[in-house]
């Protein structure tokens, strides 16, 4: 088990200097996380064999993460993750204009993931403790400044990360405003439950099996932008309900995905109406039949964005010297919808003074036997 070092992440150049810091649990399941994006940057757990391995992708080293084409690997996403249509929004009769990068439709003119000099390109800080319980834990706190990026709002944001006895990471996202604001963060790991010596030619997630509990995808258009509708998944390829292999959803033809390639999708959860606030839903299941990994998520946050990395083209060079295709992992978002301040039928993504914004996420680890 080669863990990521300290002095990998002391920088290089030009490039700041970042933390690396590192968890443990009685089982001897290690995460690491760095200050930089307040990213998850390794997650080591056991095969059925007992063998431990890293099954989230990253970097060697701080370099890479800063000067990755895909620049979003671990990191907290916001204010807003995912897209806002036209770069704007209105509170009220108030418009705010937002930060224009959207790298996918053409012309470039939305908003992506909180924008250029967001969540993920800043330095948080951070200080480690012990629960209670005796697990450890890292909490990143960050001050966003009325705005920055156009959003409106001075914003306190903290985010836990808690690694628990039983093998859970537990990740809270906390934010405090004194203006109304609009507030939808996520983790943007990418999973990937494979053991070191799986064939080469099953080094993806395409023979992965997922299941997510939602009945109905967030419609979307030729840009990723969401039209306001929900399609049923019942008889499509997007249909996980039950558990199917990544790869028999992009052989079928489907309007929303892009067929033999991938899809960036955003699933609106079956959850309970009369769920409390911090009531966790199940949200996912990813598996792995070859090392017996499996991953559940449970969530407070009505929808998660599924996207198997298709832009993903070799260029960037992860950890242990490997190249990052389509498919070498899978993001599984937990956040509220999309485009949400611009969808009124959709539930609102707003806080004010009065509100505070509570995002829970546990992510949990078990291998199965054959």
């Amino acid at each position: 088990m080669k863990l990521l070092s300290a002095s990998t992440f002391s920088g290089g150049g030009l490039i700041p200097a970042a933390e690396l810091i590192t968890l443990r649990n009685r089982n001897g399941l290690v995460a690491q996380f760095t200050d930089y994006g307040a990213r998850w940057v390794s997650m080591w757990v056991p095969d059925r064999e007992g063998r431990l391995s890293d099954i989230v992708l990253g970097f060697d080293t701080i370099d890479g993460y800063r000067t990755a084409g895909e620049r979003y690997h671990g990191a907290i996403v916001g204010r807003v993750c995912g897209r806002i249509s036209n770069a704007c929004f209105r509170i009220g009769g108030q418009e705010y204009l937002l930060a224009s990068n959207d790298v996918y439709g053409t012309p470039v003119r939305n908003h992506l993931h909180g924008g250029i000099d967001a969540f993920h390109n800043r330095y948080w800080k951070f200080r480690t403790y012990i629960s209670p319980s005796g697990e450890e834990a890292v909490e990143f706190t960050n001050n966003s400044q009325s705005g920055e990026e156009g959003y409106p709002g001075n914003l306190q944001v903290k985010v836990t990360y808690l690694l628990k006895a039983d093998n859970t990471l537990r990740m809270e996202c906390e934010a405090t405003t004194d203006h109304p604001t609009p507030v939808n963060m996520t983790n943007h790991a990418f999973f990937n439950l494979q053991s070191p010596s799986a064939p080469a030619e099953r080094k993806n997630v395409l023979s992965h099996n997922l299941t997510l509990n939602a009945s109905a995808i967030i419609e979307c258009d030729g840009e990723l932008i969401p039209t306001g509708r929900l399609l049923p998944v019942d008889g499509t390829s997007l249909d996980f309900r039950s558990p199917r292999t990544i790869v028999s959803s992009l052989v079928e033809e489907h309007p929303q995905i892009q067929k033999d390639k991938g899809f960036s999708l955003a699933y609106a959860l079956d959850i309970l109406d009369t769920k409390e606030p911090e009531e966790l839903s199940f949200a996912a299941r990813l598996s792995d039949d070859l090392s017996g990994r499996m991953l559940e998520i449970y969530t407070n946050q009505p929808s998660v964005q599924v996207y198997n990395g298709y832009f993903m083209d070799g260029t960037d060079i992860g950890k242990g010297n490997t190249p990052y295709y389509a498919s070498a992992g899978i993001a599984i978002e937990t956040q509220g919808y999309p485009d949400a301040p611009n969808q009124p039928a959709f539930p609102s993504i707003l806080i004010d003074e009065a509100k505070k914004y509570r995002h829970i996420t546990e992510y949990c680890f078990t291998n199965v036997s054959r």
